[in-house]
């Protein structure tokens, strides 16, 4: 978790600017009226447990299975994105 009260900014600012992307497309009527994005946290949370679990096995020291769950996380997050992604351009082409 980062301290440096710039990164949380930035973080605040990128949240509020996908809420808005979401609500302009949403009324230009790019994107349903619900969309259902708990894809996302699902996979990131399945990404984390299997890099953890990977760690584990192969026996790495704590701090370096902090670093693999991270990545699982933002790989696992990554991924769904991409695939929610996919799915919709697939749906709004088709």
């Amino acid at each position: 978790m980062p301290d440096h009260l710039l990164s949380w900014i930035a973080g605040v600012v990128a949240g509020c600017a996908a809420t808005v992307a979401v609500a302009i497309a949403t009324r230009v009527r790019l994107l349903p009226e619900v969309v259902d994005v708990s894809i996302v946290p699902t996979m990131a949370g399945v990404g984390s447990l299997v890099m953890a679990a990977y760690g584990a096995v192969r026996g790495f020291p704590l701090a370096r299975i902090g670093r693999l769950t991270l990545f699982g996380t933002l790989l696992g997050g990554v991924a769904a994105a991409a695939i929610l992604g996919w799915y919709l351009m697939r749906d709004v082409l088709s």
